[in-house]
């Protein structure tokens, strides 16, 4: 079905002067004002130590519960028209990829997690954010690691529905250095492809090539200066942030799609910042076909991209000029979590994302609801009988979307 290709070399590139960006959303917009104090903490903004500022932590810990529910009016605008415009899968796509959000530390059954819904999984190329460790040589009991640190057995990755694994994210250096190394060896060990850790990958699939960059937002062990190339991009500080490590990582491809893998986002958030609509931009305009985005846990609405069009940016209309032949590109902000323990419906729920390519980039979306149980840790789709998942996917299909939801099956 595919196979790996040479390693991408992230060849030394020149950037390009850019214009100076439009007057309009999302490089600008109208603040939210009102704020509860927990709305506005993010630790992606690398200001302040989790455990170290008490006082921090504890909005942090308030936020995980109650999360960041509003947005910018405008962004409620431009998401409320995104959801309109979202083309489903075509019946006869001939190249189609799946993506899942956040695979966390679940606390047991680890082989079988995903048997539920394994079959969902049936795309060309099926990935996921592995966010935990998975080595034999350090407890999976929680809290072992530390408040905040997990790791997994590697019997986890035997039932993973997946073909490639993204390493790097915030939980990368959990159980250390010789942690990672462990994972990288079951990881192979298992036939997985896997990027995000010393290298990107590209992956030949159906004729095609794709490859698959992956940046992290950071790692939770401030300070700590990993021993292995990570691709950190530090996707969540105020102001600009420098993203020619990844502009110049997109322009070296020379791949047919160029998939962009990004843990970035800040936690518990149910719209993407326009910070980080900012950063899609530039990223899309230097030759990124699709951005699947994972980090903040909860699911956040998808945007379609125009590029080298005839329209205008601004609220409801994505428009970006690289230059090149008009192509359509696709920015999937968050998946939120494929498994964990999380104690929150909306943290429990997250998409299978299926994203369908074609010669002018993407050419459809479709999505399913997963739910992550913890009595017996398992990984099953959304039930519609019980009333607690049924409301939930009822926000959920009014947040992203109903056009591109895929039939049950």
């Amino acid at each position: 079905m595919f196979r790996l290709a040479p390693g991408l070399l992230l060849l030394g590139c020149v950037e390009a002067d850019s214009a100076e960006p439009p007057l309009v959303y999302p490089y600008t917009y109208t603040a939210e004002e009102d704020l509860e104090a927990y709305e506005r903490v993010r630790v992606e903004e690398e200001t302040w130590v989790p455990l170290e500022d008490d006082g921090e932590t504890g909005l942090y810990v308030q936020k995980s519960f109650l999360h960041r529910k509003g947005a910018p009016v405008e962004s409620i605008e431009h998401f409320a028209a995104m959801r309109e415009a979202v083309p489903p899968l075509p019946d006869n796509a001939d190249l189609r990829l799946a993506f899942s959000g956040d695979t966390m530390w679940v606390g047991g059954n680890w082989a079988h997690v995903f048997d539920p819904v394994a079959s969902l999984f049936d795309a060309d190329l099926r990935v996921t954010n592995l966010e935990t460790p998975a080595t034999p040589n350090a407890s999976t009991e929680a809290f072992a690691l530390g408040t905040y640190a997990f790791n997994s057995d590697p019997a986890y990755l035997d039932g993973l529905p997946v073909d490639l694994v993204q390493l790097n994210n915030n939980h990368t250096l959990d159980a250390g250095e010789s942690g990672l190394t462990d994972t990288l060896a079951e990881v192979d060990a298992r036939g997985l492809l896997r990027t995000g850790v010393d290298s990107h990958a590209v992956v030949e699939v159906a004729g095609r090539s794709i490859a698959l960059l992956s940046f992290t937002w950071g790692i939770n062990q401030q300070g700590v200066v990993p021993a292995r190339e990570l691709f950190i991009v530090p996707f969540g500080h105020a102001g600009e942030v420098d993203l020619s490590p990844a502009t110049q990582a997109i322009r070296a491809a020379t791949t047919d799609f160029v998939v962009v893998l990004l843990h970035w986002g800040y936690e518990y958030e149910y719209y993407p910042d326009p910070h980080f609509m900012v950063q899609a931009r530039e990223l899309i305009a230097a030759g990124a076909d699709l951005l699947v985005g994972t980090g903040p846990h909860v699911v956040q609405p998808p945007e379609l991209c125009e590029v080298n069009g005839t329209r205008e940016p601004g609220v409801g209309t994505c428009a970006v000029q690289d230059g090149g032949a008009p192509r359509t590109a696709a920015v999937l902000y968050s998946l939120g979590n494929a498994a964990t323990t999380m104690g929150t419906l909306p943290c429990q729920v997250g998409l299978l994302a299926t994203v369908s390519l074609g010669e002018r980039g993407v050419t459809g979306l479709g999505w399913d609801p997963l739910v992550s149980h913890d009595s017996v840790p398992e990984v099953r789709p959304l039930d519609e009988e019980d009333a607690a998942e049924a409301a939930e996917l009822a926000r959920l299909t009014a947040h992203v979307g109903a056009g591109w939801r895929r039939a049950a099956r």
